[in-house]
């Protein structure tokens, strides 16, 4: 009997790709489109007068928003080349991690589990998990840039046409098929599923920090890196499609050499050696519960506490010019919920806001930790755990205590990185006490998130993604409920909404309380049906 081909059965992997994600992957497309296009229908209200769009237009070109954002094209601008501005890099950056991680779990996380090893003991080519998840993410990207240009010119929005929304799209769709082919090469190169997602998501990173040097002072730089280069297509201006091209033609490169990676390794082992050997015996502190949990949460934890310090800090930059662009924008006034006419506090009103959204960021380490235990329950682990002398209940109070830690850790250096850079730019700075107050205030509804997560992992596993979904509802009620008109009760069904907006509205300690002792019983119900319940994966 002849050896299959390279890319035999590689048809029938696709149809099981598609059939593990069939929930996953719209959820994902859905939610980067939602991402991409959800603030076009409010940018009439933005922007919608010349003074508003010129006002806009004055502190897009202030040098931290061209650093975060990216460049200035237009002048004067339009609602377009200004959305564009400061929507494309970050809707990028989305894009790329969603394809990274899709790419990541459907080749090296299975390689890792052992299921590779099952695919190809049947009649499969040494390639055909490359070739059918290759095939999967280029529809996945196609789509989204479809959706995405098709969605902008939906809204009918002045001077965002048809041309310039398809480039706006397929400028996406580029750069994330680029990154899934990036990680494609990073399995070849790393020693497990894990390393390699660090290592993509660390390029993500270092590349939007060349981006923004590059925007501010070099050109060649600034497109050396793809989230510069994808700014280069002058969405509803000129429209250019060249630096798609670009970023398709590297796309292919990468692939090329991916697939010239994956002929001369074996499975489970990696082109580089590790980064560092491996220690002969593990740490004391690995052998018990509290260690282990802690050595499988660290990743996460730290990667997200250092993108909140890094995003805090950034979003500290631009305080000095805030006051003034929110008094002279309605909308924003909705959204702080700021009154010019009563005095209110426009600076702490402002804080209020970034806070809600970094409160919201950090919810995700602190779910992520909570989801660990049914991660490794579901990986079959957990019983090699459970198996020794290991009770349910240490196990269950470890994840639960570094849920914890996650939700202070990520409000302490949130806290610590905004009022650092914004006490150093602003003419008057403003106070660490009101900083760390507010970041205080919203660690009540993080608990309360640690709570929920821990109640679904102990009592309902197979819905632990109803934490992510109503994150995502939070998110969105809270933050746009001024814009949206959501009733002030509507936004206190969720754990954000239901705290005080403290300064605009006084602190008050029923609700801070209220959402502990819910966090505390949500995660007393999950420990009491995490024992009754079997540990299965």
């Amino acid at each position: 009997m002849s050896a299959p081909s390279l890319t035999a059965s590689w048809t029938h992997l696709v149809a099981l790709i598609v059939r593990r994600d069939r929930w996953s992957l719209p959820v994902w497309i859905v939610a980067a489109l939602a991402f991409s296009v959800g603030m076009v229908p409010m940018l009439p209200s933005i922007a919608g007068t010349p003074e508003a769009l010129a006002a806009s237009g004055l502190m897009m070109q202030n040098p931290a928003l061209i650093a975060m954002c990216g460049i200035v094209y237009q002048t004067p601008p339009t609602m377009g080349s200004m959305y564009a501005q400061m929507m494309l890099v970050w809707s990028a950056m989305l894009v790329a991690i969603m394809n990274i991680l899709i790419v990541v779990r459907h080749t090296r996380t299975d390689e890792d589990e052992g299921r590779l090893e099952v695919i190809r003991s049947l009649p499969a080519g040494r390639v055909s998990s490359l070739a059918a998840i290759t095939v999967v993410i280029f529809g996945v990207d196609v789509a989204l840039a479809l959706l995405t240009g098709l969605s902008m010119t939906a809204f009918s929005v002045d001077s965002i046409d048809l041309a310039g929304s398809m480039v706006y799209g397929a400028a996406l769709g580029a750069c994330g098929f680029l990154f899934a082919m990036i990680a494609l090469v990073a399995i070849q190169l790393t020693e497990s599923a894990r390393t390699a997602t660090a290592g993509a998501l660390t390029l993500v990173g270092a590349l939007y920090v060349m981006r923004a040097y590059g925007d501010m002072s070099s050109e060649t730089i600034a497109k050396l890196s793809p989230f510069g280069l994808i700014q280069r297509i002058y969405a509803f201006d000129t429209n250019r499609w060249w630096p798609v091209v670009v970023l398709v033609g590297a796309a292919v490169v990468a692939l090329i050499l991916a697939i010239s990676g994956n002929a001369h390794r074996e499975p489970g082992q990696s082109l580089l050696p590790p980064l560092r050997q491996g220690r002969a015996h593990a740490s004391r502190w690995l052998a018990n519960e509290w260690g282990l949990a802690w050595r499988l949460s660290r990743p996460t934890m730290l990667a997200w506490g250092l993108t909140a310090f890094v995003v805090a800090a950034a979003y500290g930059t631009v305080m000095n010019n805030m006051e003034s662009y929110v008094l002279s924008n309605s909308v924003y006034q909705q959204m702080t919920g700021v009154d010019p006419s009563s005095g209110d506090d426009v600076t702490g009103a402002v804080v209020g806001m970034l806070m809600i959204i970094m409160a919201s960021l950090g919810v995700i380490p602190v779910l992520s930790t909570t989801n660990r235990l049914v991660g490794e329950e579901r990986e079959g682990r957990m019983d090699y755990v459970l198996g020794r002398t290991v009770s349910r209940t240490s196990q269950y109070v470890a994840y639960g205590t570094l849920a914890v830690a996650a939700a202070a850790g990520m409000q302490l250096l949130t806290a610590t990185g905004f009022w650092m850079v914004a006490s150093a730019v602003m003419t008057h700075p403003v106070k660490a006490s009101l900083v760390f107050g507010i970041a205080g205030n919203y660690l009540a509804g993080m608990l309360g998130f640690a709570g929920l997560g821990l109640c679904l992992a102990g009592a309902a596993k197979r819905f632990s993604w109803i934490g992510w979904g109503y994150l995502a509802v939070t998110f969105v009620v809270v933050y746009l409920g001024g814009v949206m008109n959501v009733p002030r009760w509507a936004q206190r069904l969720t754990p954000l909404g239901l705290l005080q907006r403290y300064p605009t509205e006084e602190f008050s300690w029923w609700p801070w309380i209220a959402l502990v002792i819910a966090a505390w019983v949500l995660a007393l119900l999950g420990l009491t049906s995490y024992h009754s319940r079997d540990v299965t994966s």
